[in-house]
This record gives structure tokens, sequence and C-alpha cells, in this order.
């Protein structure tokens, strides 16, 4: 699956959108203990006009509920020609679309969340219009788009959501800064980042803009004296955008915890490029921020409702794949989990040569797939070829998923992938592979069990730091500048 400017945007959006619920919720708990003040924030944020009869009503605080979350890419606060390069011109791209729609189910009690993307230009039948692409019906209004999820998918909507993308810049800047590190001095002479200095920099909104937009970034070689361009490319761009959004809300966090009028001041910016439905309140936005603020993906799972491309007269669209995702859906209407056995431990009665391999690349490494593949073979796995691209290119953490039956085989391959990935269990199987291994961020090698390298730290910054990363040894042309991230911050 090749990745688009466009797409590139609706992943942005996505990952914003998320970023900017997390900050708005939990700045919210930041305002000294003033719950009527964050309250009072909360009910102020717009109304969509959502009838009473569409949204699922929730019985009770802690209970599970799906919200909806639209991330408009309205143009109108496009005000210079770096901007309309990178998100389009509002003179030929006016009005709104829905280019990211999720479905956040979040379950408080038990801690747990997934997050379901639809793809923008997956074909449904709109209700009163017909067959279309699924962000038409933002068209008509959020309604009509919760009309259409209820009757393609049959999933109830409880709470909505819609973040619009103006706030970016003025939210950075309400925050004050967002710390970034920098392992050398790095520029984009198309979106103006201009970084002098390795180490930690303070990003104001400009300068994240700048950051986030880079598709030309470029690292300095010291021991050169040159400017090399970042190798990685577009995959570099996706993780250095990540990087920031988890940067952003922590940020966030920090300084409204720290300061009560700093989060109310924070909280009142963010709850302008907001809009929500009319029973959403400070508890629902809380729930969703907190659920959505842990890093660990065996807490937040992430998914894409799995579509194939197809036509509809002159219309290049995308046809959902019924029965992948009917476990998916199905997990959204009944609020189940697909949680992996307690016991992981790889079993003594079943060799490599047993199970079946399929490898997918989530990880946005080039080649990654066909090298893990020929590892496994390696390690007498019985590779089911060909290696293919997963359904998203962010994986954070890989998954070993497997049907019924296969818990054996999923929990021996894990044992070789050096303490990275988590089980996932699908509700049903198919296919040539017993496994399937989707690589994520966290994918080292392929290791026989007790024999992979110790891993080293990521890199951290401190008063020892040299001024200048660039001369630190190991730090050799050609290499990825955004692998030596963080995970959050600086």
């Amino acid at each position: 699956m090749r990745s688009t400017p466009r797409s590139r945007l609706r992943a942005f959006l996505g990952r914003f959108a998320i970023a900017l619920v997390v900050v708005s919720g939990l700045t919210a708990g930041g305002i000294g203990g003033a719950y009527w003040v964050a309250n009072d924030k909360v009910d102020g944020i717009a109304d969509a006009a959502i009838p009473d009869n569409l949204l699922d009503g929730v019985s009770g605080k802690g209970d599970p509920s799906n919200f909806l979350i639209i991330g408009s890419d309205t143009r109108s606060f496009v005000s210079s020609a770096e901007d309309a390069q990178s998100f389009g011109d509002p003179a030929t791209q006016s009005g709104q679309r829905s280019d990211t729609i999720m479905i956040a189910h979040v379950d408080p009690d038990a801690g747990t969340g997934l997050l379901v993307s639809f793809p923008r230009d997956l074909w449904v039948d709109i209700p009163g219009i017909g067959g279309s692409k699924i962000n038409a019906a933002f068209n008509q209004g959020p309604a009509k788009v919760i009309e259409t999820i209820q009757t393609n998918f049959d999933v109830p909507i409880n709470h909505y959501l819609e973040v619009n993308i103006p706030g970016f810049k003025g939210i950075v800047d309400a925050i004050g800064s967002v710390p970034i590190f920098f392992p050398t001095p790095a520029r984009d002479t198309n979106t103006g980042l201009d970084i002098k200095l390795g180490g930690c920099g303070h990003l104001n909104g400009d300068q994240a803009l700048a950051y986030v937009r880079s598709r030309y970034y470029e690292w300095y070689d010291v021991e050169q004296s040159a400017w090399r361009s970042d190798p990685s490319s577009d995959f570099g761009r996706i993780r250095r955008q990540q990087y920031f959004m988890r940067s952003i809300a922590k940020a966030a966090i920090d300084k409204g915890g720290r300061n009560p009028v700093k989060a109310y001041h924070l909280l009142g910016e963010v709850v302008k490029h907001l809009v929500k439905d009319p029973d959403l309140g400070l508890s629902d936005l809380q729930a969703l921020a907190n659920t959505f603020s842990e890093v660990d993906p065996a807490v937040v799972e992430m998914a894409t409702v799995p579509t194939v491309r197809a036509f509809h007269g002159r219309a290049d669209a995308l046809d959902l794949v019924a029965e992948e995702a009917a476990p998916l859906f199905e997990r959204l209407r009944t609020f189940g989990t697909a949680a992996a056995p307690d016991d992981q431990s790889p079993p003594a009665d079943i060799a490599p040569a047993e199970v079946r391999v399929q490898v997918q690349n989530g990880s946005g490494v080039p080649g990654a797939a066909g090298d893990a593949l020929a590892a496994l073979k390696a390690a007498g796995f019985a590779g089911v070829d060909p290696a293919s691209d997963a359904d998203r290119l962010d994986y954070e953490v890989s998954e070993i998923r497997y049907a019924p039956g296969a818990e054996g085989p999923a929990r021996l391959l894990k044992a070789y992938l050096a303490g990275a990935g988590k089980l996932v269990a699908l509700d049903a199987g198919g296919g040539a592979a017993d496994v399937v291994l989707v690589l994520g961020r966290d994918f080292e090698g392929v290791y026989a069990p007790g024999t992979a390298p110790a891993t080293t730290a990521p890199p951290t910054t401190s008063t020892t730091l040299p001024a200048n990363p660039g001369t630190l040894p190991g730090l050799e042309a050609p290499y990825d500048p955004s692998s030596g991230l963080p995970p959050v911050g600086c």
C-alpha cells in the first residue's frame, strides 16, 4: 500500500485529533480541583445538531461508550503559501470534509480502549442519498455520518466529537512550547524548519508546524560538514509526527497540572476547536482522554476497517471486506475484547517447522517484512510468501495474530522476537498461515530464545550532552535521524 500526500495528511489529522482530545480531557483535571470551572468550559463547547434518537444512551458513569471522532479538514485557517502547499488552498478546497473518521471505544472500568479508523473513501449507502464514499455523509452534517455508520455497520454511537486542525498552532502557543529532541542540527527549507544545534529544542506554534509538515527533512553531518537528506522519507515523517503528538500531550498535562491558571487558559484554547454532542460532559471527555493517554498498546488497540480497492462507476473507492471486518464491528457492538491468553510461554511440543507464518510490514521501515520473513525461515519457521505491507505503517508494537487453535504457534513465534510484540486473538481464521506477524516499531530482529543481544537505552538529554550530538560516536551517515528519538519529550 503506497502512501500518498492525502493519506499522510489524514494520518496526521488522526494523530492530532487524539492528541487534542487527550490534552483537553487531562488539562481539565488540572484546574486546581475546581470541577465546576472545568465543567463550565466543557459545557461551553459548541454543540452539534444531532437528534437525541440517533445517540445510544449510556446508563451510568463508567459504562463502556463509543465516541465518533471526526477530524474536519477545513482549509479556512490557511494563510500562507507554505500552509497551502501542505494542507491545500482554501480557494480551491472550500468547505469541509471528514478526512478522519474514527470510533473510539472506551471502557473506563476496565481501563481499555479500541480506536477504529474508517477510510474516507469507504463506499457505503448514505441514507436518503445512496451509494457514495463515507466522507460525503459529512456534507450533510454529523447526524448523517452517525446514521450512515449505524445503517451500514449496526454499530451504536454514544457520543460525538469533532476536531478542527486550525487549533494546531494556537494550542502549542497556549502551552508555551513543546520540547523536541534533535539528534543533530536539522532543517527543511520548504517548511521553514531551522534548528541550529542538536539537543533539546523548545518549539513554538510556527516551529512545531514546520516540524510536523517537514517532507524534505535534512540533518547536518558534522564529520563531513555537509547536509544530508533523511533517507527514510515519509516513514521518518510519520515517526516524527507520532513523537510530536505524544510530546504535545505530555507538555500540556505537565504544565496544566502544575499551574491551574495555565490549565484554565489552555483548556479555553483547546475547546475552541471542538464540537460535541449536547449530552457529552466533563466526565465523558476525561474518560476518553484517560484511556487514550496510555502509551501501552496492550491498553489501547488501534485498527483500521479492512477494505479493498473498487470502482463504482467513475469513483475510485474502497469496498468493505465484510468477513474480515465482522469481528471488529462485533466488538464495537458488544464491547468485547480480543484478549490474548495469560500463559504466553512457548510450548515445548511445537517445532518452528510446524508454524506457517505470514509477515506484514506495519513499522514503516522499508524492506522490514521481507527481511523478517527471511530470518524466520532461517530459524526454521515455515514462512508464507510473499511478505507485504500491513493496513498502516505506524504500528508501535508488533502484533502476533492467531486464529482459534493457534495459540501455541503464536506463543512459539513470540519467543523468537526478543520481547517484542503482543499476542492478538482473532475470532476466525483462514488463509495459508497459522499466524500473521505484523511488524511494529519495537521489532529488532529474530533470535532463538535466550540469544537476543542486550538493548540500548534511548537517548536522553542531560548536562553532559554535547552541544552538537552529531559528534557522538557511531552517528555516521547514512542513518535515520528519526530512529534516535526518545519516546516522548526530552
